[in-house]
This record gives C-alpha cells, sequence and structure tokens, in this order.
C-alpha cells in the first residue's frame, strides 16, 4: 500500500520548502508539482528537484482534478504533491485527499505559508477583519461574481482579498491594473458606488519573493495606470479601518495619508437604497393623488403613510426585511388603483 502526501512550497518555493517536506519528498517514490494556483519558474523547478534529490513532474489542472492516475499510484507507491503555498487552500487539493483517503490510502499533509495568511502582515490589515475571498477573472464581461462578494464583504465593514486570475499552460496571468478596470466596469453595470475612482486599494506583487516583492497603496485612479511587473499579484479592498489598522497602513505604504480612507463609511446595504429610494416615491406620489382624490380613498391613504412610516421606523432598527415588505405594501395599494383605471397616480 502506497500513501499520498501533500507538501506547501510556501511563498518562496525551493527557499521555503520545510524540513519536513525534504524528508518525506526524498523518501517518494514519485514527485508531482502543479502550478495552477501560482507560477514557478523552470529553473526553480530544477532547483527544488535538485534539493530533493528526484525528477520533479509538472502535472496540469485536469490531470488533479481527474484524479484517477495519481491515486492509481498513490494506492500501490509513496507518491508526493508538492503546491506553491499551502496545499490546502485549493478545493481541488482537499477533494483528491477525500478520495484517496476513501480508497485506504494513507495521507499526509506538510502545510506553509500561503498569500491568504501573508496578506495580514504584508499589508497592516487584521486577520480578522477579512471577508470572503474570491478570485478575479479576466475577460471582457464585467466580474459580476467578485463585485457582489466584494460588497457583501463591505456591508459588513470586511477587507476583500481579489486572487487575481493565473492560467499557467497558457502563460496568463490578470495584471492588477487590469482587474482593477474590470471592476470600474462592474460598477457601471451594478450601480452601487462601490467601485470608484477614489476608492481606496492595495495591489501586492510577488509577494514572499525576496528581491522581488512590492506593494502599492492608494486611489484606484492611480493605482490603474501603473504597470506591476511579472506575477503572481494580489488586490485588497480594505473595508472598514481599525486606527491600528491605519497606523500600519501609514508605515508600510508609500502614499499620502488622505489616500488612505475607510471604503466601508459610503455603502449601504441594498436594503437602505431600495426602501430610501421607494419611500421618497411613494410619499410623492401619495401627496400628488391626494389632491386629485375623491374623499372615499384618504382612509386607503392613510393606511399608505402607515406603511411608509413602518418602513421607514423598521429601516432605523435594522429590521430590514420588514421594512422592505412594508413599502411594498405602500406601492401595492397606490398600485392596486392605478391598475384597476380608479385613479391616476404618477410615479
Amino acid at each position: 500500500m502506497g500513501s499520498l502526501t501533500f507538501a506547501g512550497l510556501g511563498l518562496s518555493g525551493s527557499d521555503s520548502m520545510t524540513f519536513e517536506a525534504v524528508k518525506s519528498a526524498k523518501e517518494a517514490e514519485i514527485i508531482f508539482l502543479e502550478l495552477y494556483t501560482s507560477p514557478i519558474g523552470t529553473e526553480e523547478i530544477d532547483k527544488i528537484g535538485k534539493i530533493v534529490g528526484k525528477e520533479v513532474k509538472v502535472v496540469p489542472r485536469e490531470y488533479l482534478e481527474d484524479g484517477k492516475k495519481i491515486l492509481e499510484l498513490a494506492s500501490k507507491v509513496d507518491v508526493l504533491l508538492f503546491v506553491v503555498g499551502d496545499p490546502m487552500i485549493a478545493t481541488t487539493h482537499m477533494d483528491l485527499k477525500t478520495r484517496a483517503e476513501s480508497m485506504n490510502i494513507r495521507t499526509k499533509i506538510f502545510h506553509n505559508a500561503s498569500i491568504i495568511s501573508a496578506i495580514p502582515g504584508a499589508t497592516g490589515l487584521h486577520v480578522y477583519n477579512f471577508g470572503k475571498i474570491v478570485t478575479l477573472t479576466g475577460g471582457n464581461t464585467p466580474p459580476a461574481t467578485a463585485y457582489h462578494t466584494i460588497f457583501q464583504n463591505m456591508i459588513r465593514g470586511l477587507h476583500t482579498l481579489l486572487l487575481l486570475e493565473v492560467q499557467v499552460e497558457e502563460g496568463y496571468s490578470l495584471p492588477p491594473e487590469d482587474g482593477l478596470k474590470l471592476l470600474l466596469s462592474a460598477e457601471k453595470d451594478v450601480k452601487l458606488g462601490l467601485i470608484m475612482q477614489d476608492t481606496f486599494v492595495i495591489v501586492l506583487s510577488r509577494l514572499g519573493q525576496p528581491d522581488d516583492f512590492s506593494i502599492s497603496g492608494g486611489k484606484l485612479s492611480n493605482l490603474s495606470q501603473r504597470k506591476y511587473g511579472y506575477p503572481p499579484h494580489a488586490i485588497v479592498i480594505p473595508g472598514r479601518l481599525h486606527f491600528t489598522e491605519v497606523e500600519a497602513l501609514q508605515k508600510i505604504l508609500t502614499t499620502s495619508e488622505d489616500e488612505i480612507r475607510d471604503n466601508a463609511s459610503t455603502i449601504s446595504k441594498r436594503s437602505v437604497i431600495m426602501v430610501t429610494k421607494y419611500s421618497r416615491k411613494a410619499k410623492k406620489a401619495l401627496a400628488r393623488a391626494r389632491k386629485k382624490v375623491p374623499d372615499q380613498y384618504q382612509s386607503l391613504f392613510e393606511n399608505v403613510e402607515c406603511y411608509i412610516s413602518d418602513a421607514e421606523r423598521f429601516l432605523k432598527n435594522g429590521e430590514d426585511e420588514l421594512a422592505v415588505l412594508s413599502i411594498g405594501y405602500a406601492e401595492g395599494l397606490l398600485d392596486a388603483l392605478r391598475f384597476t383605471g380608479q385613479l391616476e397616480i404618477e410615479w
């Protein structure tokens, strides 16, 4: 019976391998390396091979997603899979581990640093203030998934880490400047006031590399005009900033202090946007209708007024669902009269 070992390379490749991982690699009969989660140069792959004293075979994403061949090998001999960063960040690796164990193949994990664990230290942002992570992909279509993920994090005051698409086999990596422009294009479609020219963003390039690492922060309008060189890159959209985070950013970033802003302070939840907008419209429509309406509708208008008042009160108390329902009832009563032709109401 063989085994399947997952070993993280960390952020610096051969220079950041753990002693345990190297020892296990020397004992393994077959060594694989996947590159689809992050790029790594041919020279670095050769260096890893020299350190462990064995050939390191690079495998494509499809090889791991299918998994049949590697599991077949691991059922007979000891197989080790090197992964850039930490091996269990990618869901594909966890799936492979689960499948191996269901086949009674012994598994082992050697964890290492990843961009996800390194970002807080590199930026000075608190790790527990980060929300859901999302991958920003290239192309001509505005990135709706990334945009809405940032929005959901932002309304909770949380920071968003954007991992930029990498296609190693095709030699493609989404440049940060293009990623920022894609987010602006999503803003034009959705219009929630989330991604603006003065939005405070942070761009990190080659995090963990001894010589090429760089970090830039400032207004999106400025950072979207720069070039960031070789990948990997990442973008952080900060949310609500604690004063200690601001102090750290002022020391880390080479940017003016006025560019370090709290992005979350100008963002409202969808419910707030909706209720505020429709409450204003309903009040205007009600005022116009009352001037044209016979007395028989006054009790109905009083109900409309109560529903509008309830909606605003619920919204103030944080009861968003009740607020949306109430303003819907208010509009529904007015629309009922309009649709039956009994009353002309201008919205």
